[in-house]
């Protein structure tokens, strides 16, 4: 029997990025799947009679669609700690996806591929919208996908992340965490919370999660070719004008944190 998924999607001004992102779910190969999106858009999502229609549509094709609103946006760590809260599907499986992204039709079959591999977290690759042709060159093929590196003062001394570039050929891999998008056992994430005190940008909360769930003995899979293509431009991308000014706090705070928690994960990277 195929294990059922919820799908959380938190979504911010994004309406035809998320038409997208629904349009790719009901191509996917694999069905087993619920979707619940957390609105905190300046113009509802049901407002959009293109959207409602879109709705209405993946419901009638077998699946339940859960719209909750959020009328104070605090970033988007609390935007997916909130959908886990008010996620009451009976699922055994979380997928969490950015608003802004494309799935290939094989995505989800090829992240439950890594969870029967015996991992509790699955991630893929995320390559960009814009340069797809990037993907199959071999000269940016490299052996560690999301992995970073660290010295004996827990010190990260170089970032294998975001998953850009993937394999020609089809490998599950153990890694130190996910990038945008991720496949979990349900009670990854009721242990699981997102980290608050980062920028509303979020920068590298996939980090933080990932390092809590290590530590408490999750283990990470990666897919090197389930693929969800990430919008740069023109839709999806900055939002904001002080967005690198962000991303470096973000980043500062984050290499402070697993410093100071690198001794809670040594022996499980």
């Amino acid at each position: 029997m195929e294990k059922r998924i919820t799908v959380q999607i938190a979504d911010k001004d994004r309406h035809t990025e998320l038409a997208l992102l629904l349009q790719s779910l009901r191509t996917q190969t694999y069905q087993a799947w619920d979707v619940i999106i957390l609105d905190e858009c300046q113009t509802p999502i049901m407002s959009s009679h293109f959207l409602n229609a879109l709705i209405n549509r993946v419901k009638f094709e077998g699946h339940c669609v859960y719209v909750t609103n959020n009328n104070l946006s605090l970033g988007v760590c609390n935007a997916r700690n909130l959908l886990i809260e008010r996620d009451y599907f009976d699922n055994p499986l979380v997928c969490r996806l950015d608003d802004d992204v494309v799935l290939e039709p094989d995505y989800l079959e090829k992240m439950i591929k890594v969870i029967d591999a015996g991992y509790d977290i699955a991630s893929g690759v995320t390559p960009l919208m814009a340069h797809p042709e990037l993907i199959r060159k071999t000269s940016v093929i490299g052996d560690i996908i999301n992995k970073k590196e660290f010295n004996d003062k827990g010190e990260i001394t170089k970032h294998g992340d975001d998953c850009g570039y993937c394999y020609d050929k089809e490998k599950i891999i153990r890694t130190h965490e996910f990038r945008s998008n991720a496949l979990m056992k349900k009670e990854v994430v009721e242990k699981i919370k997102y980290e608050t005190n980062l920028s509303p940008t979020g920068f590298r909360e996939e980090g933080f999660f990932s390092f809590r769930a290590i530590a408490e003995g999750f283990t990470i899979g990666v897919n090197t070719t389930a693929i969800a293509y990430h919008f740069a431009a023109p839709f999806g991308g900055v939002r904001s004008n002080d967005y690198q000014q962000r991303v470096m706090s973000d980043d500062m705070y984050f290499k402070k944190w697993v410093k100071e928690f690198y001794n809670k994960l040594r022996g499980k990277l």
